[in-house]
């Protein structure tokens, strides 16, 4: 199987090399800038309600779970007095399988204390880059499923706002908040006929996730200023604030990261996690446990900062131009 070849003739074999070298590059670009590579678990106790995860639960021990992320423990190193910390880890979520999705994968995450998110993104930016130079040194340009990708160019930022405009024609206010803007999808008729009434929320991430599909065939958009609902760990003014400070890169169509400044208050935080297992609980998903370690940790202090995921497999896809996430996979699910 590895010795298969995809329509430019390069084989699975040699795209497994272009990954080693890949995850190299991640782990010289973060030390070189004194970074800690982190070895976090993956058998942890507590995970994340966020209702577009779906964490394993170790069969016979409740409230253990394989990692989906190692957000909650950077930020614990980062409250112990680490300046700055990154993971290459295997994460783990069920129901994921499709050319973008596996339930296992790999994620590099990293975080900074003291630092904006805009420094986080430049971080993203200048990896990304260092990446094509190493890989690609006379070009510029990406080149991804017949797209030529510029890296060099100012990555487009657009707001949710501007997305769900450019779109759908649907404007979405500042004083919106999830149910209004739910209102204004219904009344455009553009709810996906697949979304039941009970469950109509779906709709939001569902006509968002199309619109990804378009973006970023030109160089990489990095989407800001998301719904609160949809990020139960940013940093927030307020629970009424209906909007949070997030970035998401996309590329070619294809989410590739997401990261936001850290949500350092430990009531707010508790709040929002019973918020969304409440709304895990509507939508018929298994309730959770939190993750307790990291509200305690909250509740004794957590410096400011910020930090993001990355997916490492998606980025392999795209500098090995391969349209299916199994194509740089030592072994995909279907396979074991």
């Amino acid at each position: 199987m590895w010795s298969e070849t995809d329509k430019k003739g390069v084989s699975r074999k040699e795209k497994l090399y272009t990954r080693q070298k890949i995850r190299e590059l991640i782990r010289l670009f973060y030390k070189e800038q004194g970074f800690l590579e982190a070895e976090i678990p993956l058998l942890v106790c507590g995970t994340t309600p966020d209702r577009a995860i779906q964490s394993f639960e170790i069969a016979g021990k409740a409230g253990l779970y394989l990692t989906t992320s190692t957000e909650y423990h950077l930020k614990r190193m980062i409250a112990g007095g680490f300046d700055k910390v990154f993971t290459v880890t295997k994460n783990f979520r069920e129901y994921e399988f499709d050319k973008l999705h596996n339930p296992e994968f790999t994620m590099l995450e990293w975080a900074r204390s003291a630092s904006s998110l805009s420094a986080i993104e430049d971080d993203a930016v200048n990896l990304i880059r260092a990446i094509q130079t190493e890989l690609h040194p006379d070009s510029e340009y990406l080149d991804y499923q017949g797209a030529h990708i510029s890296l060099k160019t100012p990555w487009k930022t657009m707001t949710f706002q501007e997305v769900f405009y450019t779109w759908y024609g649907i404007a979405i206010a500042d004083e919106d908040g999830i149910p209004d803007i739910i209102a204004l999808i219904q009344r455009s008729g553009l709810c996906p006929p697949e979304i039941p009434a009970e469950h109509a929320a779906l709709a939001v991430p569902a006509l968002l996730d199309k619109a990804i599909k378009q973006l970023g065939f030109a160089a990489p958009v990095l989407i800001k200023k998301w719904p609160a609902a949809m990020t139960t760990s940013s940093d927030c003014e307020s629970l009424d604030s209906n909007w949070l400070n997030r970035t998401e890169i996309v590329i070619a169509g294809i989410e590739i990261a997401d990261g936001f400044p850290f949500l350092r208050d430990a009531h707010v935080q508790r709040i929002l996690f019973e918020q969304a297992n409440r709304r895990r609980e509507n939508d018929k998903l298994a309730v959770v446990r939190y993750d307790e370690q990291y509200l305690a940790m909250l509740s004794h202090g957590l410096p400011a900062g910020a930090g993001m995921a990355l997916g490492l497999d998606r980025l392999c896809m795209l500098f090995t131009d391969s349209a299916d996430i199994r194509e740089v996979l030592c072994f995909s699910w279907e396979e074991l």
